[in-house]
């Protein structure tokens, strides 16, 4: 088949050596992939923009891939331009270093961020100024915060607003509640969903690959994808790199009395000396000296 008959379209799922190719006509097409394409992309990812040949048996091969605008590693997905990290606010309590991990690795990967505190049906009036204080540190971290519920709804409007003709993927632990969200975002699908295990707190992986949903009304996409409960610190981040990677911290550095200011120890730090004043938020300060301490531990030991 000549390369003037392929059909263009996008993986939205894959497993097992298959791919669902929706093509441009709306059709699902169920694709193999080309040997070559392993060398040259190592592997094909949901959410990448392919051409596809049509097999006799109606069935098709993934001919060649687009070139990738982003990709995520956690989850290994192609060109999205939304990472909609999803925290419970209760069942299981929510981990704002994995959050700072998710974040870094996102801001290599060049994707605009949001995070979804779900379950806030169950945040309690005095509850309220702690989601708030959270809502203010990661809004000038660039990554605004949204207090949803899959269980009464409240919240979602405002979501499905941010999710609007963009390719977006649900990201975050086990249990959070992502399957639930999705089923709310688009009726009908009815996306497996776990309860949290009592003895862990933790929630069962009920999602088991990643894959990628058309949202109603909106022109907009959403990926699925499992859960996870620890992320390490993506290995391209230096502890020179570190302080560049927090937004609200590097236009205060130009008042650090050094260039390369890591925000430590450092005398006349300005970084420093508003998380002391209350201008930046302690808690992300104080995660930012753990990654700080663990890279610095780890170019150590790789000297």
């Amino acid at each position: 088949m000549s390369n003037a008959s392929w059909l263009k379209g996008r993986v939205v799922s894959g497993f097992g050596g298959f791919y669902q190719v929706l093509t441009e006509s709306g059709r699902t097409v169920t694709c193999k992939g080309r040997g070559r394409l392993k060398k040259e992309f190592q592997s094909i990812l949901t959410g990448d923009l392919v051409e596809i040949s049509r097999q006799e048996d109606g069935t098709g091969m993934i001919e060649s891939i687009r070139p990738r605008r982003s990709v995520l590693p956690r989850p290994h997905i192609a060109n999205v331009d939304l990472a909609l990290i999803v925290l419970a606010w209760k069942l299981p309590d929510y981990d704002l270093l994995l959050l700072d991990n998710l974040l870094l690795a996102y801001r290599l990967a060049g994707v605009e961020t949001a995070l979804c505190f779900n379950k806030c049906d169950l945040m309690t009036a005095e509850e309220e100024p702690q989601f708030a204080e959270i809502e203010r540190a990661y809004a000038a971290a660039g990554c605004p915060a949204l207090a949803v519920s899959a269980n009464d709804g409240r919240g979602l409007a405002e979501l499905r607003s941010l999710l609007k003709g963009r390719l977006s993927v649900l990201a975050g632990p086990s249990g959070v509640g992502k399957s639930s969200l999705l089923n709310r975002l688009i009726p009908g699908e009815q996306a497996e969903t776990g309860e949290v295990s009592d003895r862990l707190r933790r929630g069962r992986h009920t999602t088991r690959y990643t894959r990628l949903l058309q949202l109603p009304d909106c022109g907009g996409m959403l990926a699925d994808s499992p859960g996870f409960f620890v992320l390490e610190t993506p290995r391209q981040v230096t502890k020179d790199l570190l302080p560049t990677m927090y937004p609200e911290y590097v236009k205060l550095a130009e008042g650090c009395r050094f260039d390369g200011c890591r925000h430590h120890k450092e005398p006349e730090c300005a970084v420093r000396a508003a998380v002391e004043e209350g201008r930046l938020d302690q808690g992300r300060y104080r995660r930012y000296l753990r990654i700080l301490s663990e890279i610095t531990e780890r170019e150590e030991q790789y000297k």
